[in-house]
């Protein structure tokens, strides 16, 4: 056998099978890093996209209030969706606060529905208010131990049976939005891969 056809056999598959191994690895692994970490936008760009997001909500309003009235309202998430929580703490995000005020202008109430709990809850319509909106109602988790989706759930479910017909949903998370589809229009903001909580 010459020395070519011995290395083949011999060396070669134990030296080629773990080097194909470590090259692939060390090929995949900075993708699948960098992918997991993420990065957040500049506060402007955050904006501008949530500003295209509700790009539009003014007229939804004018069509959806024009005609007979029943006791409309909008389902608002508060952090990082009405309030800002990541940006510029406790301020009003510009282009949902606009949608809300033109709303409340147009006989529409505004429902307030979150994960928040405890002191964070009590707080709430406090810092809504500060930030310029006119609070209707705020619901939130009974608990820390109440999960997420079926707080928000329960909160809509509340608003409903209390004679509320919820128009538009406005949040950034998909538990804004689970359960019954029992709300018009849904808003969906940015979240960046649940970067923004």
């Amino acid at each position: 056998m010459s020395l070519v056809s011995r290395l083949r056999t011999s060396i070669l598959p134990a030296c080629v099978v773990p080097l194909c191994l470590a090259l692939s690895a060390a090929l995949l692994a900075p993708a699948h890093g960098a992918a997991a970490a993420g990065k957040l936008p500049s506060e402007r760009q955050w904006r501008h996209d949530v500003a295209r997001v509700m790009k539009g909500s003014h007229a939804f309003i004018d069509r959806r209030t024009a005609g007979t009235h029943k006791r409309l309202a909008i389902n608002f998430d508060i952090d990082n969706s009405a309030l800002a929580t990541h940006y510029r703490r406790g301020t009003a995000i510009p282009a949902v606060h606009s949608f809300a005020l033109y709303a409340k202008r147009h006989g529409v109430a505004l429902l307030f529905n979150t994960a928040r709990a405890g002191a964070p809850l009590r707080h709430a319509r406090a810092d809504l208010t500060k930030a310029g909106y006119p609070v209707t109602r705020v619901c939130g988790r009974k608990s820390r131990r109440e999960p997420t989706a079926h707080g928000k759930q329960r909160c809509r479910a509340r608003f409903r049976a209390a004679g509320f017909t919820i128009i538009a949903n406005v949040g950034n998370r998909a538990t804004d939005f689970s359960g019954p589809r029992n709300y018009g229009k849904a808003y969906r903001l940015p979240n960046y891969g649940n970067q923004l909580s």
